[in-house]
């Protein structure tokens, strides 16, 4: 009895290094079958990625070899293998006749009887001759062979040029431009958070809509045309809110205060401000009374000229002024003063309306700016030129303002030409400026071309479109002496002997009956100051601003 355990155990002890190698070798010869799987799943994935836009392609192809050699290691430590099953497959394995699977099954055995004994002690000595070498290692070459293929497809995908690392690159950028978006718009709603001249009202819509924005920027995993959407929804909301006569205004308020100062005897300030020109009005009522009748007869003069030129950008001030002009040309002092007043309130209400669209046209320049940087981001080469200025007849041929055709059309019968005015070119938006009719001042405080439409029929009256300046119709002065016409033929009807006959027109006058009534010189600095200051300080693209400069240096004199 106890010679039987004492063989038992010594022949499981001489197993268990037997069951290690057959662990090994059935893992190998399993590893060796299903090799291909792991390499079908790294050139599969490495196939996708060069359809699809698949971040960290590598580590993904990696995945599914990984899993295979998870699996593999999991066949080899954790499969269930008996020594009894360990014993069969050595026999089988060496031919030993199952000599240790029978002597493992009579060990178990309570009664041991002298056969049992002699078949242990055979056992026993048949496994002091076992070594884990005696047990080949296999490797299933066929499926070995055939899992090269595949590797093979996914090594040289993974080196390789892949297309769609250009689309991931671009991604990476959109999402590094995105993100930049989104803290540009947290600190502009911090600034606006802090800004004292907005009423609460105002700082907790503006706030909102920002904060709104600035969420779904976060948001967004790096998707080009969803932030760009937002993008443009969140500035189609904040145009909304713009008004666009504020630049006009403003421009208009502060050509008010430095006209009042000079009135006043000061030295007009370079940059006055909407409150600047408040207080200039709440002066002028208080000094009402203490100038005499020819200087309240001077200052009623300015202010209807004042009342004029802001009649369209800031009718409510212009009102006032007017009502203080005539209360002054009454003789009316209280009522002049009163009226002064009034204008001076509603500067105020100006100057506070003007933060409202400085805070507003803040956060929509860098809404515009952001949605450029997005939709730039990650881009090769040239961008485009499918918007720009100058293109899609947006942009006309530059010319001298308010050029008066002088060309006269000759006729078979030798009429004398009319001369024809020119007309101002495309759309308003940096165009031809022939024109040498009047043109929309208010709206060239907000870098907008005039447009110049005076009837050409010589009737005196403005066509359509035509808008009165700061200081009246405006025109170029004709001179002769510098711009000749330049003279155009036509040619007649055939003669008999087939000649042509051709009379030069006489006439060398200028164009059609004007009723401008200031030289473009006159103005032009004022519109170019006020124009330069809405540029600086409005949602302008800052691509587009020089495009506003350069139409006002064209319309220098000398050019």
């Amino acid at each position: 009895m106890a010679y039987a355990i004492t063989t038992g155990d010594y022949l499981r002890r001489r197993l268990r290094p037997l069951a290690t190698r057959l662990r090994l070798r059935d893992t190998l010869l399993l590893a060796s079958r299903t090799l291909w799987i792991g390499a079908a799943g790294f050139a599969l994935v490495q196939i996708a990625g060069r359809l699809l836009p698949i971040p960290n392609l590598l580590l993904w192809s990696l995945v599914p070899p990984l899993l295979w050699v998870l699996v593999i290691l999991g066949y080899l430590l954790v499969r269930p293998l008996p020594l009894p099953r360990v014993a069969q497959r050595v026999d089988s394995a060496l031919d030993l006749r199952e000599r240790l699977a029978t002597a493992l099954e009579l060990s178990r055995r309570a009664e041991q009887e002298p056969l049992d004994e002699q078949q242990q002690a055979d056992a026993r000595a048949h496994a002091d001759t076992l070594r884990p070498r005696m047990l080949p290692l296999r490797l299933d070459r066929r499926p070995l062979l055939l899992a090269l293929v595949p590797l093979a497809i996914g090594l040289a995908s993974a080196l390789l040029p892949n297309p769609q690392d250009r689309v991931l690159q671009e991604r990476a950028a959109v999402q590094q431009s995105v993100n930049q978006t989104a803290s540009q718009i947290h600190q502009i709603q911090q600034q606006i958070a802090q800004d004292q001249t907005l009423t609460p009202e105002q700082r907790a819509q503006l706030e909102k809509e920002l904060a709104d924005l600035e969420r779904k920027l976060r948001e967004n995993p790096g998707n080009r045309e969803q932030a760009l959407a937002d993008l443009s929804t969140a500035e189609a909301r904040l145009q909304q809110r713009l008004d666009p006569s504020a630049d006009a205004r403003r421009a208009a308020l502060e050509q008010l205060a430095r006209n009042l100062q000079g009135l006043s005897g000061q030295q007009p300030t370079q940059r006055p401000s909407i409150g600047d020109a408040a207080d200039q009005l709440k002066q002028l009522a208080q000094q009402l009374d203490k100038l005499t009748p020819e200087q309240r007869q001077q200052v009623a003069q300015n202010l209807g000229q004042q009342a004029a030129q802001m009649a369209q950008s800031d009718p409510q001030t212009a009102q006032s002024l007017s009502n203080a002009a005539q209360a002054l040309q009454q003789g009316n002092i209280q009522q002049a003063q009163q009226s002064l007043n009034q204008a001076a309130q509603s500067a105020q209400q100006a100057q506070q309306q003007q933060a409202q669209q400085q805070a507003l046209q803040q956060s929509l320049s860098q809404v515009q700016q952001g949605r450029q940087n997005i939709a730039q981001a990650g881009q090769q080469g040239q961008q485009a030129q499918q918007g720009q200025p100058g293109q899609n007849g947006q942009q006309g041929q530059q010319g001298q303002p308010g050029q008066q055709g002088q060309q006269g059309q000759q006729g078979q019968n030798g009429q004398q030409g009319q001369s024809q005015q020119g007309q101002g070119g495309g759309n308003g938006q940096g165009g031809n400026p022939q024109g040498g009719g009047g043109s929309k001042s208010n709206t060239l405080g907000r870098g907008q071309g005039g447009q110049s439409n005076v009837d050409p029929n010589g009737s005196g009256q403005p066509g359509s479109g035509q808008g009165r300046g700061n200081s009246g119709l405006v025109y170029q002065p004709y001179n002769p002496s510098n711009q000749t016409g330049r003279p155009d033929q036509v040619q007649g009807q055939l003669g008999a002997n087939g000649e042509t006959q051709v009379q030069q027109g006489q006439s060398n006058l200028p164009g059609a009956n004007n009723p401008s009534i200031v030289p473009y010189e006159q103005v032009l600095p004022q519109y170019r100051r006020a124009a330069g200051e809405a540029v600086d300080q409005s949602a302008i693209p800052s691509h587009l601003k020089d495009y506003v400069r350069d139409y006002f240096s064209r319309l220098e004199p000398n050019r």
